[in-house]
């Protein structure tokens, strides 16, 4: 059986989205203006060739972050129920730390926290030669 919580809740988030697109929607300017169309980032309209490639590594680090973020909060929540998870919880997180290790030092192997060398795109030299 459904809670009545969950289905008040349910109602609420609903309205909620509702609300918010019909508002949205209310306040959008209905004639669109050529100042609209142009593309605006942070305060300044974009001049020149927008089509520029990130490198690799950048994604890389941001992945890395976000996993090692996480294993961040995994671990402070352990620390606080590290006596009544007693020796299992100690191997189980223990597990999980070499397992993260691995993942870290495949990292490296693979360059990715490498910054200050370029990598060789070797599909773009080969397509190069290929059109002169």
């Amino acid at each position: 059986m459904i809670s009545t919580s969950f289905v008040v809740y349910f109602i609420a988030i609903l309205a909620l989205t509702i609300t918010m697109l019909l508002v949205s929607h209310l306040l959008n300017p209905k004639v669109p203006l050529r100042t609209n169309n142009l593309p605006f980032e942070s305060g300044i309209v974009a001049q020149g060739d927008t089509d520029i490639r990130w490198n690799v590594n950048y994604f890389l680090v941001a992945i890395s972050f976000v996993i090692f973020d996480i294993e961040a909060v995994f671990l402070y929540i352990w620390s606080i129920v590290v006596m009544e998870a007693g020796w299992h919880g100690f191997f189980i997180t223990s597990f999980f730390i070499f397992i993260l290790l691995i993942a870290l030092l495949y990292e490296i192997k693979q360059g990715a926290f490498l910054w200050g060398e370029k990598t060789p795109v070797e599909n773009a030299t080969i397509s190069r030669g290929k059109e002169a």
